[in-house]
């Protein structure tokens, strides 16, 4: 039997979430299917290559950001420039994957805003697209981009799979958009609970604004003057995005540390970005997700499965990954609301465990990982 060939397209070179849940993905699927994996070079095509697929590096991949959290507004119109340049490079570069390949019969986007690669790809090849929606659109502002998005969606996806309700809602055409939750595989991440007198909250991700690291570090600053209470966050520390940097949409993340005196907190640890999680999981009770996305990342998700709650940056609690019994909630950029949920779990140690246990029933039931891969299947 011949597997079917997927070409996949990744969005960032940082390794994130999104690149993980990927990654569970192909290898639920290896056996069916035979994966090109075109990413950016950096830390996700090094993990990708972890994973022995064919692995495409390139220098850069052209996005159209209309997110809630990253839409085009004020000096973040500039950042187009950039795509526009980067647009024509990828030109160039699906001409060499044309000479390579030849004949491709699918693609896959791994985030929405890479629908902008869509007429591109239809024009080289003549293959189904289909693309996950990761986080969610901004549905207020921009309503011409919005309508241009549902155009795009119109003319050259065959569907969306939205990774939870939230994404769904503001999916620019929801009669091919499909819910298709992240998947996770037990085995990859069972620990083993290291023994701790405090409790321990846990941050991955990259150390940029958007994640709300900073705000993280701040509150567990004024906390631990009156609380013990340990933080450990592990990520990526630079940024090299040369526009949001020059502008002062990024921090220094060095800078911030030994600004704040950061080097005297000894129940703050942060630590590099790694791909095997056990350990970090070993030693954590909650884990933190306060960035400015309005989303429910992967971290809460692997965190349920180990029967661990989470405190997440929402506007609202939904009907599936984040519901009352099974996390708390702050509007995202409330540190106060964020502070009192951190100290919340502080004094009431119990509803850690409690909390824990219906997360991971949650879990169990929607992120199964053979259950969720098989429905990616069906779609591309």
């Amino acid at each position: 039997m011949t597997k079917k060939k997927l070409f996949l397209i990744h969005n960032h070179k940082n390794f994130s979430g999104a690149a993980r849940s990927l990654g569970e993905t192909v290898i639920s699927l290896r056996k069916k299917m035979e994966f090109v994996i075109i990413c950016p070079q950096g830390s996700s095509s090094k993990f990708f290559k972890s994973l022995n697929v064919n692995v495409i590096e390139i220098k850069f991949v052209p996005r159209f950001n209309h997110f809630e959290s990253g839409y085009y507004r004020g000096l973040r119109w500039l950042m187009l420039i950039r795509e526009v340049i980067v647009f024509i490079y990828f030109f160039f570069f699906l001409i060499s994957l044309k000479l390579r390949y030849n004949k491709v019969n699918r693609f896959h986007l791994n985030e929405l805003e890479l629908i902008i690669l869509a007429p591109l790809i239809k024009f080289f090849f003549d293959a189904s697209i289909t693309s996950h929606l990761r986080s969610p659109l901004e549905v207020k502002k921009g309503k011409k981009r919005y309508k241009f998005l549902k155009f795009l969606s119109k003319s050259y996806l065959k569907y969306i799979m939205s990774i939870d309700a939230d994404c769904y809602k503001t999916s620019p055409l929801k009669k091919i958009t499909k819910i298709v939750y992240n998947g996770i595989n037990p085995k990859n991440i069972i620990t083993k609970r290291n023994k701790r007198e405090n409790i321990t909250f846990g941050f991955i991700g990259n150390f940029i604004k958007r994640k709300g690291i900073y705000e993280t570090l701040k509150v567990f600053q004024k906390i631990n003057t009156q609380k013990k209470v340990k933080l450990i966050c592990v990520g990526k520390t630079s940024n090299s995005n040369f526009v949001l940097n020059l502008f002062g949409y990024e921090l220094n993340f060095e800078k911030f540390l030994k600004k704040n005196n950061f080097n005297k907190e000894k129940n703050i640890k942060i630590l590099p970005m790694t791909f095997d999680l056990k350990k970090f999981y070993s030693n954590i009770d909650v884990i933190l997700f306060p960035g400015y996305m309005n989303a429910v990342g992967r971290p809460v998700i692997e965190a349920s499965f180990l029967k661990k709650p989470s405190i997440i940056a929402l506007n609202k609690y939904n009907r599936d990954t984040a519901m009352k019994n099974n996390c708390l909630i702050f509007k995202p950029g409330d540190l106060k609301s964020f502070e009192k949920q951190i100290l919340y779990f502080i004094d009431n140690k119990h509803k850690i465990k409690s909390l824990g246990i219906s997360a991971f029933k949650n879990a169990k039931n929607k992120f199964d990982i053979v259950k969720n891969s098989k429905k990616f299947f069906r779609l591309i």
